[in-house]
This record gives C-alpha cells, sequence and structure tokens, in this order.
C-alpha cells in the first residue's frame, strides 16, 4: 500500500470515528517508517499511539485508581496531559539543549538500556518563581507523549505522626507502575535542610525517607523536582538528582520573543516587544504572560483582533506598581530580620 492510500485510510477512519481501522492504519504508517530506516520518528509515533501517552480512545490512566491520604481520602496526585512543544518554552540556550538532552534519552531508551545504561531519570530544576520551570516540565511531558503527575504536597502532608511519610510512600509506589512525568513543585516543602535546628524530628525522619524512596526508584517515570528556595534543600538531597538545571529570570531579547509568545492569535504588529521587554526589567515570564494577557482582554472588550501599545500600556503600569510593593516588602522584611539578629 502506498503512503498516500495510507494517509487516506488514516483520515478516513478518523472521520468515522472508526478506532480500530485508525490503529491499524497508524501501525501500518509506523512500519513504513522503520522500514525507511527513519526508526527515531517510527518509535515516536508508536509511542504516541500505544505508550502511556496515547492520545487515541480513551485516556490511558482514565480508571486509574490514584493515592489517597489514609486521614482525609484527598488524592495525593494529580494526571494531566500536556501537548506543548518547544515553542511555548522560551528559556536559555543552554537550559533547552540539557533539556533535549533528556527527552533524547527517553526516547530512545531501549538503546541505552541494550548497554546497560539508562536515561537520566532525576531532574531538579530551580530558579525564582515564574522562571518556566513548571512549563518546563509540562514541555517535557507533552514532547515524551507521558501524562505528567503532580505531587500534591498540600495533601501528603497530614497532621497525624508518620502518615506523611506514608502518603509520600504511596505516591512512588504509584509511579513505579507507570511511565510518567512526575513533577514534584514546590519541592523545598519535603526536602528540607536536616540540620536547620528550627526544624522538628517529623521532618527530619520524612527527608530521611524521601532519599530512601528516592535511592530504591527502578521505575520508567522521569521525575522532575522544582523549587524557587533551593536554599533550604538538605545536602544529601542534591546528590540524588542526576541533572540540576537554574532557570533565570528572562534576559530582554528572550522577554521580547516570549510576548510575541503570548500575543500568538492576535494581530501583535503594532506592538514593539523590544520596547516593552526594555520597559519590564527583571521581569519573569509569568509577568510577561499576565501582561500581554491583559493586553489581549482589552483589545478584545474593545472589538479588536489587533492588539495596539495602548492595551499595554495599563498592564505595564500595574508591573511597575507590582514590582514596586514587592520591593518593599523585601526590604521591610530584611530590615526585620538584621533588627530580630541585633
Amino acid at each position: 500500500m502506498t503512503q498516500g492510500d495510507l494517509l487516506r485510510r488514516l483520515f478516513r477512519s478518523h472521520a468515522l470515528r472508526d478506532d480500530e481501522q485508525f490503529r491499524l492504519a497508524a501501525e501500518a504508517i509506523v512500519s513504513e517508517e522503520r522500514a525507511k530506516n527513519h526508526r527515531l520518528l517510527a518509535d515516536d509515533l508508536e509511542r504516541l499511539l500505544v505508550g502511556n501517552g496515547s492520545r487515541l480512545g480513551q485516556l490511558p490512566w482514565c480508571g486509574v485508581d490514584l493515592p489517597k491520604d489514609g486521614e482525609r481520602g484527598l488524592p495525593l496526585v494529580d494526571l494531566s496531559e500536556h501537548d506543548d512543544g518547544w515553542d511555548r518554552l522560551v528559556v536559555q540556550s543552554q537550559v533547552r539543549d540539557r533539556l533535549t538532552g533528556v527527552v533524547q534519552e527517553h526516547r530512545r531508551a531501549d538503546v541505552l538500556r541494550a548497554s546497560g545504561l539508562r536515561p537520566r531519570q532525576r531532574l531538579l530544576f530551580y530558579g525564582p518563581p515564574g522562571c518556566g520551570k513548571t512549563v518546563a516540565a509540562r514541555v517535557v511531558s507533552g514532547l515524551l507523549a507521558y501524562p505528567l503527575v503532580t505531587v500534591r504536597f498540600d495533601a501528603i502532608v497530614s497532621s497525624f505522626l508518620g502518615e506523611t511519610a506514608a502518603n509520600l510512600r504511596k505516591v512512588f509506589d504509584f509511579i513505579s507502575r507507570g511511565q510518567w512525568v512526575v513533577l514534584f513543585d514546590e519541592f523545598d516543602a519535603i526536602g528540607k535542610d536536616r540540620d536547620n535546628p528550627l526544624e522538628h524530628g517529623e521532618l527530619k525522619r520524612l527527608v530521611n525517607t524521601l532519599l530512601q524512596l528516592m535511592d530504591s526508584f527502578q521505575g520508567e517515570s522521569l521525575l522532575i523536582a522544582a523549587t524557587n528556595h533551593e536554599g533550604l534543600l538538605d545536602q544529601a538531597v542534591w546528590r540524588r538528582f542526576d541533572e540540576v538545571v537554574e532557570f533565570s529570570p528572562p534576559k530582554q531579547q528572550d522577554r521580547a520573543l516570549m510576548l510575541r509568545l503570548f500575543l500568538r492569535g492576535f494581530d501583535s504588529s503594532a506592538v514593539d516587544t523590544l520596547s516593552v521587554a526594555r520597559k519590564t526589567d527583571r521581569a519573569t515570564g509569568a509577568d510577561l504572560e499576565r501582561i500581554a494577557l491583559a493586553a489581549a482582554r482589552g483589545a478584545v472588550l474593545d472589538g479588536r483582533h489587533a492588539v495596539l501599545p495602548i492595551d499595554l500600556q495599563p498592564a505595564l503600569d500595574e508591573f511597575r506598581i507590582r514590582r514596586r510593593l514587592i520591593g518593599q516588602l523585601m526590604s521591610d522584611a530584611s530590615a526585620d530580620t538584621a533588627s530580630t539578629e541585633v
């Protein structure tokens, strides 16, 4: 069967919502690409078709029993799927290169295992809030076509002695049985320095449990921990990660690219994004997204598809006020700390 025939069969079965014929046509295309020695493409197509990230028919994790907190019955994780690509993530080139390497290792994990090797499985993302750590985890999830498991520390942390560690064990037991991208956001909540005299014994026991679970983890998932407070982490926690990636605030050129990204879908040709980037020094990706969305809302409410400089001005004013307020609060906090030490 020719490539054209396979594509017609694929599209026809999709139009008729015939999942079985769609699967057969897709499998034939995978075989065709593999016969052409297009192994990477064939592997990606096959993973999308039958792997944990399949988007055909029912999602593969629908009906999965999530681990729950024994005290309140709350789910300890959230599950989601993402189809974001690299265009969704604006970071420094060295950060993207390192993430690209991890993605390639997981895509070709079978090649590594044939030589007795494993892909890097434990990543630590650190840096200020709003600099792309969570977005990066979603992008990696989309590129690998692995569902994203987000660990809920609000449910894991329990008031009952020993229950928090038990909840953490439930999470690791769950993620060891599938192939996921697992995000431990605000990782400092459970990975704090055990030598800190202000921390109680329960937290120290929890960190010990965390280290043991990370050491013994044998699953196929990719674990990503993210923190805004890397200085709070226990020194032993750092050694458990295969890769440590710093996310820095975007530079001026990056801010201009982010504004274009957040305004896509609108006509923003009248906006000088480089000029706006110069006015948003120290802005994070989250700040820029907030500015762009506020401008887009203003344009829509004014009956326009085009975003104009006048739409951005209120959001820029609000950004400056927010930065001044944050600066004042940080200054007050530093003064309080200094007076306490005296």
